[in-house]
């Protein structure tokens, strides 16, 4: 993964967001398609985005760890969909 990758099984690829925590932020784009179904569903507010672990360390201070962060996003790829359904979809569609 390189620093600016973010994955996510819901938005197209080349989506651009910017992820907040604890009053900083960090921009990223969606090319690849996770967390898997398992890491999704594990959490109680589902997992819908996966970060590099540079990107997570810069946003957190730790390279690995499940957290609740803000997103917005900035502009919307035009690459293919992993999934147009499951857990966290409406969260991450802004449905929910």
């Amino acid at each position: 993964m390189s620093y600016a990758t973010v994955a996510s099984p819901y938005w197209p690829l080349g989506t651009r967001v910017q992820i907040s925590y604890r009053g900083r932020s960090v921009v990223g784009v969606v090319q690849d398609f996770g967390p898997a179904d398992w890491a999704i569903a594990q959490h109680e507010i589902p997992a819908i985005i996966d970060l590099s672990e540079a990107m997570m360390a810069d946003l957190t201070g730790s390279r690995e760890h499940a957290i609740e962060v803000r997103f917005q996003v900035l502009e919307w790829g035009r690459g293919d969909v992993y999934r147009a359904s499951g857990p966290g979809y409406d969260l991450a569609t802004g449905r929910g």
